[in-house]
């Protein structure tokens, strides 16, 4: 009887786990898998891909995770102040996982290249604009 509640318990908490972890946002999906890649050439370029559609209904490849720089920005920074504002006894479970020194690095270039080479770029162009219609 013992052994038989411990199986059902455990594949309820295995049904638990895999269910949350599909309704993670897709900016949170995204950010792991570009904090897992070593190379710092292949994540700018992977960092690249994931803004390339622009528009979730050009999706070129339907498996594939695209966000926008601006919501990647939010939930890199979301992470970064969760971090920052409490390193062991945050709620948030993703922060609690990201705690590593590599990784909070990671994070931080990110969070750089996305606002110098996405981000930056976006504010000018619209800067440009409002003149050339002035």
């Amino acid at each position: 009887m013992r052994n038989e509640v411990k199986e059902i318990m455990h594949r309820l908490y295995r049904a638990t786990k895999k269910s949350l972890r599909n309704i993670a946002p897709k900016e949170m999906k995204l950010l792991k898998y570009l904090l897992n890649i070593t190379d710092p050439e292949e994540r700018f370029s992977a960092l690249a891909s994931a803004f390339s559609p622009g528009d979730e209904h050009e999706a070129k490849d339907q498996n594939a995770t695209y966000t926008t720089p601006k919501e990647l920005h939010k939930w890199i920074k979301i992470m970064l102040d969760a971090y920052h504002l409490n390193r062991e006894d945050t709620d948030m479970r993703e922060a609690r996982q990201m705690s590593q020194p590599v990784v909070i690095q990671r994070l931080f270039i990110l969070k750089e290249t996305i606002e110098e080479e996405y981000l930056e770029r976006g504010i000018k162009t619209e800067d440009e604009t409002k003149s050339e219609e002035s």
